[in-house]
């Protein structure tokens, strides 16, 4: 009596086993990195960064800049941490083909674009995003 007591018991270890790794591929499935992260057309993409030691910054956001018509264009863009509005977090300018890369630590953010001179302006005034661990966020900020 006492082998099939422990034979049950391995059994249900084993069952237990089996549904943690369906649950887990599901999920993981479900949180497929490569697929679009929300139906906003700012965020296209999340991406999951392979994991560092130390004190470097393995998350962030980038992305291009451009026109209605998908012509690229060259443009200030302000961050700001959710928490300070005050003042930038961090102030960067495209390339000129529009595209750019910021390493960002886990938080929330606000991405505003700069009013260039002329008579384009941001199709948005600002883009509120999160930045979780490892993740990389692939946008994309339209002009009109």
């Amino acid at each position: 009596m006492t082998k099939f007591k422990l034979l049950i018991f391995v059994g249900i270890i084993v069952l237990a086993g089996i549904g943690a790794l369906v649950f887990y591929f599901y999920k993981t499935s479900q949180n497929n990195p490569a697929a679009p992260a929300s139906k906003d057309n700012f965020i296209l993409n999340t991406f999951q960064a392979p994991a560092v030691e130390g004190n470097i910054i393995n998350s962030g956001i980038s992305g291009k800049v451009a026109l209605g018509d998908g012509r690229a264009l060259e443009v200030f863009l302000d961050i700001f941490s959710n928490s300070d509005f005050s003042k930038p977090f961090i102030s960067v300018r495209t390339h000129d083909d529009g595209t750019f890369q910021i390493p960002l630590r886990p938080g929330n953010y606000v991405l505003k674009p700069m009013d260039p001179d002329g008579p384009i302006a941001p199709t948005r005034d600002s883009y509120n995003f999160t930045i979780g661990s490892g993740q990389w966020l692939q946008v994309k900020v339209e002009y009109d």
